[in-house]
């Protein structure tokens, strides 16, 4: 069952002023009654004092995502992430991981709420078997971490395309995991079998298209399997002609590999799973024609939203 409705506006404000970019926030959570954003946050970089403020007023809930800082550093060291095979930069992408989990706890003692905490793998530089170990390692401090900052958060792991390295699309592009889906659900899943709350998955409908995957069907993997699906973030990729790019165009861009009826089609599929989880989109103003605006863009997103009972 859906048990909440997210939207990750940053893809679409964040060329704005932060000023601009509050007033967006506030405007979804007063007009059109949202107030679950999914939203980044770096190492070492407090989030904008006016974000702080319009996310307090409205009693927001963040689904906090690592991906900028992952795909940051990842340029500059392939090698960086949570699964990395070699030990120095594990530690450095785990410490960066922990700064954030602080920056998470100093939000919720501000009354803004922290719904869950995505992390991601990194790029592959190794063999499978030896990401998977790395990453058990990894979940399992994050989880301690979590237990001790915030308690009543999700740890959840985002699911990212598996493209091998000789891919045509250049990384943050595309290659952004070390494991493949059933590689991923693996790994979680012995995590989970440690005592401790369960870590869980999140998909995110474009980089399933960068991935060459069927969408609904990978979503349907993860909610057959023992690993809880925490949630589904949807919007389209960039076409091109190597293939689909991680610029999360929108269903109003008919080349984005998604549309208004995959939307309903994958709200259908989460509304019949037993267990509580969350939908939610994230465009950005990309368009195979050209940038859009984003006010275009951001109240399509909250009427495909509203659509969800």
């Amino acid at each position: 069952m859906i048990d909440d409705k997210v939207l990750g506006a940053y893809a679409a404000v964040a060329t704005l002023s932060v000023a601009e970019q509050a007033d967006w926030y506030g405007k979804a959570a007063r007009e059109w009654e949202i107030n679950t954003f999914e939203i980044p946050l770096l190492a070492g970089v407090p989030m904008a004092p006016e974000l702080v403020e319009v996310f307090a007023q409205v009693s927001a809930s963040l689904v906090v995502t690592m991906v900028a800082q992952w795909a940051t550093n990842g340029q500059q060291n392939p090698a960086y992430g949570l699964s990395s095979v070699d030990e120095i930069s594990r530690r450095n992408a785990l410490l960066d991981a922990q700064s954030i989990l602080q920056q998470c706890h100093a939000l919720s003692r501000r009354g803004v709420g922290i719904r869950c905490v995505e992390v991601h793998t990194g790029q592959g530089t190794g063999g499978g078997i030896a990401h998977a170990v790395a990453l058990h390692r990894s979940l399992g401090e994050l989880r301690q971490a979590m237990s001790a900052l915030l308690p009543d958060s999700d740890l959840v792991v985002e699911v990212a395309d598996s493209r091998p390295a000789d891919h045509p699309i250049a990384f943050p592009a595309a290659k952004k995991s070390s494991l493949t889906l059933p590689e991923l659900i693996a790994a979680v899943a012995a995590v989970n079998r440690d005592p401790g709350r369960a870590v869980s998955l999140v998909t995110n409908w474009g980089r399933l298209l960068i991935n060459g995957d069927e969408p609904l069907q990978a979503i349907g993997q993860i909610l057959a399997s023992e690993v809880p699906l925490g949630g589904v973030i949807l919007s389209g990729a960039g076409a091109s002609p190597e293939g689909f790019m991680d610029s999360h165009n929108s269903h109003l861009d008919p080349e984005s590999g998604f549309t208004a009826a995959d939307f309903k089609a994958c709200a259908e599929l989460l509304q019949a799973s037993p267990e509580p989880v969350f939908i939610g989109m994230k465009c950005s103003v990309a368009s195979t024609a050209g940038p859009l605006a984003t006010e275009e863009v951001l109240t399509a997103q909250a009427q495909l939203l509203n659509q969800v009972g």
